[in-house]
């Protein structure tokens, strides 16, 4: 074991090289520079040592220099190791002061073992060369080495200042007492203050009071800390996250950065505004929907009890014709409060696309040719209407009762807006792979506000009694449903126009077919799959009086154990969509695995399962909406099971 003297101005280093040497077997002690090394080289006489070659104060050459002048220490071995020298570029000046061998600091462990072991087995040459020779070749060596640190300085400094200039965050630097040396361009920029402000203390005017004082009361943290909020900055208010570094090398300091997040939090704020705006609708949505269905589950359920009291009253006496009168209008405000349930349900599911669709190729001058039929005992004699369509516009894909309910809802709108009379004008031309229509009113119009909320259900400036606010709602969910378009455009005193942009197509428009007729059944069995008890029971009690034979069950799964034990053939199914554990689609395609070629209908109110990805209906698929009237679930099965005879 030798005893080993490193000489190191920096703690790090000397902790690396005497963890190396340790390792191997050997004694270390240290000296942080020259001086210090003489001194414990003249009372220890250590058997090797190892020096810097750059040390403030004192180099390594000179050090060893001044080991040689001395007859009690000349005769110790000195590896030198630098990370500044190469090896090549220092051996030479350091083989004249009998230096042994020179490392680089990045040199593996092995190799400074190996080479401390070679140094203990070498005798150092102790005759120097002419001083002067020997000066001379120092200066030389550390001026070339000073020059190219220079340089390399010179371009590092370029660098950090091409990267500080092009930063997007603010950077601070500067010395132990927060005070800055130096800030960057980007600095000036987010706080509207220059250099000569900056610098000092006036950086922390990116820091709140409290945290400003706390800084300057408690020092530099020796952690890395953030800080956040909306400072008042002469270039403006701006949110700010400002984190400090302290610097851990000899000299210290601390540097900063100032990121400017004012955009990040006025787009969450606008984000949060958005979403409370939101719910605020939603909260007006549910109060509205729970309104209108109150009250006419309030008529179903009153009058059921009326009709109900009727009966008990007329068992065991005679029904007179005024007693069943009574008795049928009471059941007939049932009807018509289940009526319109099912038309705010479908207006429900409009404005959200997820209505029951079925769009077709259709041709806009037979479209207009139907509205303006309907338009007269709508919009009154004190309105004109005028059509100017394109001769050259080109069909439109989507469903054809929807665009003409939109079109109805849309003149309703324009006349409820022109009290006094007015005109109307419904337009179409081509507009890309669009057809563009325009409804027209010289109405009061809207004010921006009223404008901004137009299309928001159950908004409505018109009384109490006088309107739902579904229109304009109902239409823009259609068209979204359709891929379409629909803008606004009104101010007041100029009327207000409604675009509409449905998408175009060169198709040609389908001939009108006149819906299948209900017919009765000629013993066919249905297999019915619904899991709301009452809707399946309407629908046994409509097939068994048409004729049909009826095969029921409560969910997918109890529907094929039905088929599996049915031991005919099955002539159609009829599904609800939505079911728990196994929905419509599913059971469909089980059902048709097991007995193909077997047709299906669906009934919803609620198609989203059986929609394609853009939320169009598979034209494959077949569905008749709820609530549903004998007659049309009649000629939906009917239509049905032709098209599956045809094929």
């Amino acid at each position: 074991m030798a005893t080993v003297l490193v000489v190191d101005d920096r703690a790090t280093n000397r902790e690396v090289a005497r963890l190396t040497l340790d390792d191997g077997g050997h004694h270390v002690i240290e000296a942080t520079g020259g001086p210090e090394a003489l001194d414990l080289a003249r009372r220890l006489h250590p058997d090797v040592v190892l020096a810097d070659v750059v040390m403030p104060g004192m180099d390594g050459y000179e050090f060893v220099h001044l080991l040689r002048a001395d007859a009690g220490t000349a005769d110790i071995p000195v590896l030198l190791y630098s990370a500044n020298y190469r090896p090549d570029e220092a051996l030479p000046l350091a083989a004249a002061y009998g230096v042994t061998q020179v490392l680089a600091k990045s040199a593996d462990p092995d190799v400074l073992l190996a080479a401390v072991e070679h140094a203990l087995h070498t005798v150092p040459v102790t005759g120097l060369a002419a001083v002067g020779d020997v000066g001379a070749e120092h200066l030389r060596t550390v001026n070339a080495k000073l020059l190219e640190k220079v340089l390399a300085l010179d371009a590092s400094e370029a660098r950090f200042h091409a990267l500080a200039d092009v930063s997007p965050v603010g950077i601070v630097s500067g010395h132990t007492g927060l005070h800055a040396t130096y800030t960057n361009p980007r600095l000036a920029e987010i706080t509207g203050l220059g250099p000569e402000q900056l610098a000092g203390h006036g950086w922390m005017c990116c820091l709140d009071q409290r945290h400003r004082e706390d800084l300057l009361h408690d020092g530099l943290p020796v952690d890395p800390a953030s800080f956040y909020g909306e400072q008042d900055l002469p270039g403006g208010r701006r949110w700010l996250h400002t984190t400090i570094r302290q610097i851990t090398d000899e000299k210290g300091g601390f540097v900063a950065t100032v990121d400017d997040v004012t955009a990040v939090v006025e787009h969450e704020i606008a984000e949060r505004r958005r979403i409370a705006e939101r719910f605020d609708s939603l909260a007006r949505l549910s109060g509205a929907v729970a309104h209108d269905f109150n009250n006419m589950l309030n008529i179903i359920l009153s009058f059921g009890e009326f009709t109900a009291e009727a009966l008990r009253d007329t068992v065991g006496t005679v029904l007179t014709a005024e007693r069943a009168g009574e008795m049928l209008d009471d059941l007939d405000r049932i009807s018509q409060a289940g009526k319109r349930a099912a038309h705010l349900a479908h207006e429900l599911l409009s404005f959200g696309g997820r209505e029951v669709v079925q769009p077709t190729v259709l041709d806009p001058h037979a479209v207009f040719g139907e509205v303006t039929e309907l338009l007269e005992p709508v919009l009154g004699r004190h309105v004109t209407v005028s059509v100017d369509l394109h001769p050259e516009v080109r069909n439109i894909f989507a469903d054809g009762g929807q665009l003409t309910r939109i079109l109805i809802n849309l003149a309703s709108n324009a006349r409820d807006a022109m009290p006094d009379g007015g005109a109307l004008t419904l337009t179409a031309d081509n507009d890309g792979d669009n057809v563009h229509i325009a409804v027209h009113d010289t109405g009061h119009g809207m004010s921006p506000e009223v404008l901004d909320r137009a299309v928001e259900p159950f908004f409505t400036t018109k009384p109490k009694g006088h309107g739902t606010g579904l229109g304009l709602a109902t239409a823009y969910g259609i068209l979204r449903q359709a891929h379409g378009e629909l803008v606004l455009e009104s101010s007041p005193g100029n009327g207000t126009t409604v675009h509409l942009y449905l998408p175009a197509t060169d198709e040609p428009a389908a001939g009108s077919t006149p819906p299948a007729a209900a017919s009765a059944g000629t013993g066919q069995t249905i297999l019915i799959a619904d899991d709301e008890d009452g809707v399946r029971e309407a629908a046994r009690r409509i097939l068994n009086r048409a004729g049909y034979t009826v095969l029921a069950a409560g969910d997918g799964r109890a529907a094929l154990r039905v088929a599996r034990d049915h031991p005919g053939t099955i002539d159609a199914l009829l599904t609800d969509v939505v079911m728990p554990h196994m929905n419509g689609p599913e059971l469909a395609a089980a059902l048709t695995a097991e007995r193909p070629g077997t047709p299906v209908l669906y009934m919803s109110g609620y198609a989203d399962p059986l929609m394609t990805d853009q939320g169009q209906l598979d034209p494959n698929v077949t569905v008749v909406s709820k609530p549903f009237t004998a007659d049309r679930l009649l000629a939906a099965l009917h239509a049905t099971l032709t098209a599956a005879a045809r094929r």
